[in-house]
């Protein structure tokens, strides 16, 4: 009774291809849209990546070591000052003067209230090792340099003592 092949219609045949053309079409505009709403996606993720980019790069070289300098400052109370010896910037000597600081290395001991070569002279090697630790320098430079005798050599030069 029901023994009608749809194939042996007539236009069957074009049918299939009208129903594949359209179904081509329509998965070639969806794939469309879905790349484009992608391409945007990223799109934004790049200017995102640009812009924080150029936040890191606006952070200048001064902007940077205030961030090392506070965080050196917040260390101050890591020394003994009543072996170092207190200071004030008003009375502080040019720390450049000792061979091995350098005019960042000079403000980085002035963040840790270290602004005399009398104080410097009245370190100990402990000292030394915790400053090195907390001003983030090799460890060894402070000693290998002498810091300490220079201080010591130019304070008493200094002030005749």
């Amino acid at each position: 009774m029901f023994e009608m092949n749809p194939h042996q219609l007539p236009d069957a045949v074009m049918q299939h291809w009208i129903m594949l053309i359209g179904s081509g079409i329509l998965g070639f505009i969806i794939g469309y849209m879905a790349r484009q709403a992608t391409i945007r996606q990223l799109e934004g993720q790049i200017e995102a990546t640009k812009s924080q980019v150029e936040d890191c790069r606006s952070f200048s070289q001064a902007q940077q070591e205030d961030v090392v300098l506070q965080r050196i400052s917040s260390r101050a109370n890591e020394l003994n000052f009543t072996r170092i010896g207190l200071a004030t910037r008003e009375k502080a000597d040019d720390l450049k003067e000792i061979n091995g600081i350098g005019p960042f290395f000079e403000k980085k001991l002035h963040s840790l209230r270290i602004y005399t070569f009398r104080q410097l002279a009245n370190c100990t090697t402990e000292d030394a090792e915790q400053i090195a630790n907390i001003i983030e320098f090799f460890p060894d430079r402070i000693e290998r340099e002498d810091w300490i005798g220079q201080a010591k050599k130019l304070y008493h030069q200094k002030y005749g003592v």
